[in-house]
């Protein structure tokens, strides 16, 4: 058997052994999944006292006003991951890029989170960060090690600077996490796409 093969026998065993984890892992991301999208409503009704700044789907039309906001607070957005976490009949599926793109995003989640907390009331953003903290830890478990060194740590965002006063505080918190209960909702999803790929190795990129 030449070079090549084994090398190759070498790499699909490898593939199939991490595989073998992959749905323990993704199962217990999703656990903690779960965990935090029942929190967001607890961190948000804690720390929002704006009027008609809510998470009801119904009042969305509220945000209109206070959306360029968000532009002027420089609250930063997630990684898409409906763009690079398709379904496995999409061909250009890349399971390391779309577990780096869950991984960045929970870090930007982390840092503003972070920020929020030194800045509200509710011990609620604590717990919540602490979920996420935990989260990101499993992601990471489930990329290769060889590719951990190679994923883009996110940079800080700065929002601290520009939060002056309560106000901004809790508006920026009210945009915060609908973006992160959105970014959850689609990790969700992406880490089933995750699971159903350890029955399709060909498709791992």
């Amino acid at each position: 058997m030449n070079t090549l093969k084994i090398v190759g026998l070498l790499c699909c065993l490898a593939f199939l052994v991490r595989s073998a984890h992959l749905p323990e892992r993704s199962m217990d991301a999703r656990s903690l999944v779960e965990k935090i999208l029942g929190n967001i409503p607890m961190v948000h009704g804690s720390s929002v006292k704006i009027p008609g700044l809510t998470l009801d789907p119904s009042s969305q039309s509220r945000n209109i006003p206070y959306q360029s906001m968000v532009t002027s607070l420089g609250i930063p957005a997630a990684p898409e991951l409906k763009t690079v976490c398709r379904p496995l009949n999409q061909i250009d599926f890349t399971l390391e890029v779309c577990l780096s793109s869950m991984s960045a995003g929970l870090q930007l989640y982390q840092d503003v989170l972070g920020v929020l907390k030194e800045r509200v009331t509710t011990e609620k953003v604590t717990g919540l960060l602490a979920d996420i903290r935990d989260l990101l830890a499993q992601v990471n478990k489930m990329q290769e090690p060889g590719q951990m060194s190679s994923v883009a740590q996110y940079e800080a965002s700065g929002l601290a600077s520009r939060l002056p006063g309560d106000y901004e505080v809790q508006v920026a918190t009210h945009f915060i996490l609908l973006q992160l209960r959105d970014f959850t909702q689609n990790l969700k999803r992406s880490l089933r796409n995750v699971e159903h790929l350890t029955s399709r190795p060909g498709q791992s990129g």
